[in-house]
């Protein structure tokens, strides 16, 4: 095995060096220290937000353990399976590869290019296409592409710039990939997984004033479970029974607000149709939301109210 690729491959465990590393080990069964070492890593991301990495070893086996790690991580990011944990995995990877793209330039170009951003250097500078910038997931203020020079469809960035758009671009890939479907998981996989769930806990809403404040708070605050009951015996009477809205403006309140409880838990079946068809439904009949006493009885296993 070339010593660079490994190298390389141990910075980037993501990188198509890292793939050629993992293909020459030629793996075909579960291995130990492997899967410890992926355990680590998506506690790490989960918990700090980062994957720890020794900056410098001469140890292939050190190497080897971590790249291999890295691969073992995106099995059981896949097998926990929700799409909060799937992306802070996907922006710790790219947080801990930013240390050592930080330190070479021509690490942070190959990198780039191999996420597709077709970057070019132009003495101090860097260029690349408007489309490639504009995909590229921006964080900082000075990425806005108002603040940008551009010509003839190409965007020139300078070093700092060129960092930050080669971590989001990390960051992104790495989402893109996952989750790897549950049919492809080893079971011990899958086993390990079920440690590794971030653990539920209630929620805390405030009652506030007024007989239906505690809804409006409600809707502020995405849930885990028991949403299809709070769509059809809360939301929907309470908007367009209460508030006095109409289905298409009651339904896309309670879209928007699903769509949040997806980050905690992405396993849901309710869609437009279901929201609308309460929404229709609450109106045709005329139903009231719940009382706070039923609902603290329904909810009572992923929220308090105050």
């Amino acid at each position: 095995m070339q010593q660079d690729k490994l190298d390389f491959a141990y910075k980037y465990p993501f990188s198509k060096e890292a793939k050629e590393v993992v293909a020459e080990l030629n793996a075909t069964t579960i291995e130990r220290k492997y899967l410890e070492e992926g355990i680590s890593q998506v506690e790490s991301a989960l918990k700090a937000g980062t994957i720890a990495r020794a900056r410098a070893t001469g140890i292939t086996e050190v190497k080897l353990r971590y790249i291999m790690g890295y691969v073992y991580a995106r099995m059981l990011i896949s097998a926990i399976g929700d799409s909060y944990s799937i992306s802070r995995f996907a922006a710790a990877e790219a947080d801990a590869a930013s240390e050592s793209l930080a330190l070479n330039v021509d690490d942070m170009v190959k990198i780039g290019n191999e996420f597709g951003l077709g970057i070019k250097r132009d003495k101090d500078s860097f260029v690349l296409g408007f489309e490639a910038f504009v995909s590229v997931p921006k964080k900082k203020r000075e990425l806005r592409l108002i603040n940008q020079r551009l010509a003839g469809g190409r965007v020139t960035v300078g070093v700092r710039e060129l960092l930050e758009l080669v971590k989001g671009s990390v960051e992104k890939g790495v989402g893109e990939g996952l989750p790897i479907e549950t049919k492809a998981l080893p079971k011990e996989i899958l086993e390990a997984a079920k440690a590794l769930r971030p653990q539920e806990k209630k929620i805390q809403i405030g009652a506030g004033r007024g007989a239906y404040a505690w809804i409006e708070r409600l809707l502020t605050t995405p849930i885990a479970d028991v949403r299809h009951r709070s769509v059809n015996l809360i939301f929907a009477p309470y908007l367009v029974n209460v508030r006095g809205l109409d289905v298409d403006a009651a339904a896309k309140i309670i879209s928007d607000y699903i769509e949040k409880c997806k980050k905690l838990n992405p396993n849901t079946k309710i869609n437009e149709s279901y929201i609308r068809y309460q929404c229709r439904y609450a109106k045709d009949k005329g139903l009231r939301p719940l009382s706070l006493t039923k609902a603290r009885e329904l909810l009572r296993e992923v929220a308090e109210f105050e």
